[in-house]
């Protein structure tokens, strides 16, 4: 049996059908996407208070303010708008902003401003 020179002891019948199924390639990019995921960071819990001490103060005063959420990739997301509700059985509060409004979960707010 003739032998190859990249890849000694190797079947040459296989050697000429290498290619990769779009299947393949696709978990490959899933793969190195997944790479790029961050970890969200632990608040401490004098920074948990400050945040819902801020959240409360928007509710009953009706300001604005602005949320920043973590996003496990890319920058993080920033909010603004005023806390109109708090859901304490599903941890989630009501931010509403000009006619608009969105539920964000408590564990997704690392700051608020």
């Amino acid at each position: 049996m003739k032998e190859n020179k990249l890849t000694p002891g190797s079947n040459m019948l296989w050697e000429s059908s290498r290619m990769m199924l779009p299947e393949h390639k696709e978990r490959i990019n899933d793969f190195q996407h997944e790479l790029t995921r961050k970890s969200k960071p632990e608040l401490a819990e004098e920074e948990v208070n400050v945040i819902s001490e801020q959240l409360s103060q928007s509710m009953m005063e009706e300001s604005e303010i602005t949320i920043e959420l973590f996003t496990s990739f890319g920058k993080n997301e920033f909010k603004t708008g005023t806390v109109t509700k708090f859901d304490t059985q599903l941890k989630q509060i009501k931010l509403e902003f000009e006619s608009e409004y969105e539920w964000i979960k408590f564990d997704d707010i690392v700051g608020v401003s």
